[in-house]
C-alpha cells in the first residue's frame, strides 16, 4: 500500500486529530482499538502508527493540563516504569516485521485487548478492589507493549484504574502522565524505525487546534459520560476493523 498524498492524509489527520482530542479527556483510552485498524484498512501501517503516534504526543499537555494532580501518585510510581519497559519491548517488535505481518499483529492485538476488556464493560457493578502491586507491574508492562503496538495501551490500564475505584476524573488524570512519559520513548523508537518523517510532524503540528477543540468536547463529557454503553460501541467498531485486518 503507497503512502497517502499530502490533502488525503491532512483530512485524515484533521478528523483523527478531533477523535483523539475527545477520547483522550472523556474515557482516557481507546484511541488505538478504534483509530488504528480502521485507519490502517486505507493507509499503510507504520504511516497509521506514526501519525497516530505524533497526535497523541502533542495531546499530552492538552490531557495534562485538564486533568493536573487528578491522580494516583502511587500508581504513577508503579505504572510509568513498567510501561516504558513494554514500549520498549514492543518496538523492537514492530522493528522486524514486514507491512503484511504489521497488520496481521496490529489486528491480533486490536481484537485480543478489546475482547479483554469485554467482560469488565459488561459487568453488573464496579467495586474498588485492593489489588496487589505485582499486578500493577503487570499492567503497565502489557500496556507499554500495546501502546507501542497500536497505540492501545488505555485498554489495558484504564480497566485496572478503575478496579481501584478510582472516579472518571482521577482514571483519565492518573493515565495521562503514564502514556506522556511512554509517549516519549515511543516516538523516539518509531522515529528510529523509520516510521516517523518530515512530513507527518508538519501535518499533525498544524492539527494542534483540532487536538484542543476535542479536548474541550471530551473533558465536558467526563463528568456525566455514560462510559459503559460509549465504550461498548468503540469495542464493536474496534472488533470489525481488527477482523478486517485479520481476514483481509
Amino acid at each position: 500500500m503507497t503512502s497517502p498524498d499530502t490533502t488525503t492524509l491532512a483530512i485524515v489527520a484533521a478528523a483523527s486529530a478531533l477523535v483523539i482530542g475527545v477520547l483522550r479527556t472523556s474515557i482516557g483510552g481507546g484511541i488505538g482499538v478504534t483509530l488504528t485498524p480502521i485507519l490502517i484498512l486505507f493507509m499503510p501501517a507504520p504511516t497509521v502508527l506514526g501519525l497516530i503516534g505524533l497526535l497523541v504526543i502533542l495531546s499530552d499537555p492538552i490531557s495534562l493540563g485538564y486533568f493536573w494532580r487528578q491522580w494516583d501518585g502511587a500508581q504513577l510510581r508503579l505504572l510509568i516504569p513498567a510501561s516504558v519497559a513494554g514500549v520498549v519491548v514492543g518496538a523492537l517488535v514492530l522493528a522486524g516485521l514486514p507491512e503484511r505481518e504489521l497488520k496481521r499483529l496490529i489486528g491480533a492485538a486490536a481484537l485480543t485487548l478489546a475482547l479483554a476488556q469485554l467482560p469488565w464493560l459488561l459487568a453488573p457493578v464496579r467495586r474498588a478492589h485492593a489489588l496487589p502491586w505485582p499486578l500493577g507491574l503487570g499492567v503497565g508492562f502489557l500496556s507499554g507493549i500495546a501502546s507501542a503496538i497500536a497505540h492501545s495501551g488505555g485498554i489495558i490500564a484504564t480497566p485496572y484504574l478503575a478496579a481501584r475505584g478510582l472516579s472518571n476524573a482521577q482514571v483519565v488524570g492518573t493515565y495521562t502522565p503514564i502514556q506522556a512519559v511512554a509517549n516519549v520513548f515511543k516516538m523516539g523508537a518509531y522515529w528510529g524505525i523509520g516510521f516517523l518523517d518530515g512530513r507527518l510532524l508538519v501535518v499533525s503540528l498544524s492539527m494542534v487546534p483540532l487536538l484542543y477543540a476535542g479536548a474541550w468536547v471530551g473533558f465536558r463529557i467526563n463528568a456525566w459520560l455514560p462510559r459503559r454503553a460509549f465504550a461498548v460501541a468503540m469495542i464493536v467498531i474496534a472488533i470489525a476493523g481488527a477482523l478486517r485486518l485479520l481476514l483481509g
